[in-house]
This record gives structure tokens, sequence and C-alpha cells, in this order.
């Protein structure tokens, strides 16, 4: 799904969660749409049956384990796994922003969840030129895939202190890691769980507003 705005500057990616689609994050260009803003919502790469829905996926979970997990009270480390499909997903949404970035001089990645894990690594391909990243109740996983040195790249990441499905302790993980790169933002938590509260939608409109500005 996409929405083209009035000026082609600044082109927008939004990658969803694990079981939802491409539906999922639409509704948010009304809340942090400028003139110059194009907007483009793409469908994870893996088709789930959600029953009454087509759910979809960037890559498999372990959904025994994470709902053991979580009858148990106890947390996932992500940090080392490495989803047998997480290559070919980064490679396709890869060649997705690249042809984007033919059309928009600005572009800017976010996702959630799953959306957030994914835009994290892509935002480190250089030739992608990503200027900004939008990083919503994700955490860092597979770890070793990350370089050792990056370009900086502004970000703005929250996560919900008592979220059952990712770990603060994940998100906070992935922000060391990005600020050990030089990116610069910071994580901003909130009480609540695995959601997009409106503090959030705030600051993302201003983190937005702020990118593009200069």
């Amino acid at each position: 799904m996409q929405v083209l705005g009035e000026d082609p500057s600044v082109g927008i990616i939004l990658l969803h969660g694990y079981g939802a689609n491409m539906h999922d994050l639409f509704p948010l260009w009304e809340l942090w749409h400028k003139d110059s803003f194009n907007w483009y919502f793409p469908n994870g790469v893996e088709s789930l049956n959600m029953g009454f829905y087509e759910g979809r996926a960037w890559f498999s979970i372990d959904v025994v384990e994470l709902e053991r997990a979580m009858a148990e009270g106890r947390m996932r480390d992500l940090k080392k796994n490495h989803p047998p499909e997480f290559d070919q997903t980064i490679s396709i949404l890869s060649g997705f922003i690249s042809e984007l970035s033919k059309r928009h001089k600005t572009i800017i990645l976010g996702g959630f969840s799953q959306g957030a894990m994914c835009a994290s690594h892509l935002a480190m391909i250089e030739s992608l030129n990503i200027k900004g990243l939008i990083l919503l109740s994700g955490a860092l996983i597979s770890e070793d895939q990350f370089p050792k040195n990056a370009r900086s790249v502004p970000f703005y990441q929250s996560h919900g202190t008592k979220d059952p499905i990712l770990s603060i302790e994940g998100a906070k993980d992935l922000e060391k890691k990005l600020q050990h790169l030089n990116f610069s933002g910071k994580l901003h938590t909130f009480s609540g769980g695995h959601e997009i509260p409106p503090s959030v939608i705030d600051e993302v409109k201003n983190f937005l507003n702020e990118l593009t500005s200069a």
C-alpha cells in the first residue's frame, strides 16, 4: 500500500510486525503526514493463516517457545537468534528500498516489532542511504550480523516496560548497539506493553519534523 504526497522529496517506509499485514500501520500516515511525505507499507514476505484474515511475517518465529516463555514469565534473548529467512528478507527489502531511492531524495525507514528488527539491520547497508530510523517495540536480533563500523543515522526508538512479547532488555541491547555504531538517538520507554501509545505517536511526529525541516 502507498500514499503519495505532493512532493517527491521524502519516502517513508513502515514495516509491520509478525501476524499483521500492510494494513496494520497504514493509519499512521494521516497522523504524521506532510505534503512532502510519500508513504509505503509493504507486506511481509511470509504468509500466515490467521483464521479470518491473512497475516504476514518478515521471518518465522518459534511460536511454541514464545508461548512457553510467556506462560513461565520469562523473556527470550534474541541476540544470537538468526532466523533462516532473515537474509533473504533483508535482501528483498534492500532491493525495494533501492528502487524507492530513485524516486525520493530522502528515505526514512521504520517498523514495529519484527519490522523494527529488520529496519535496524537494513540501516547498516550504506548503499541504501537511509536518513532516519523509527524503531517501535523492537529488539536486538542476530547481533553477529551487525558490522563493526557504520555511518551515523538518526533514530527514534520506543518500547513498553511491560512488553510481554519482546523484553525491554532486548530494546536496551538494541539501543546500546546502535549508539556503539555512532547512531544518534535514544530509547524512549513508556509504561505499557507491545503497542504504540499516543505519547509515541507525538514523539515520532516531532522526530519526522526535525529530520525533514533542514
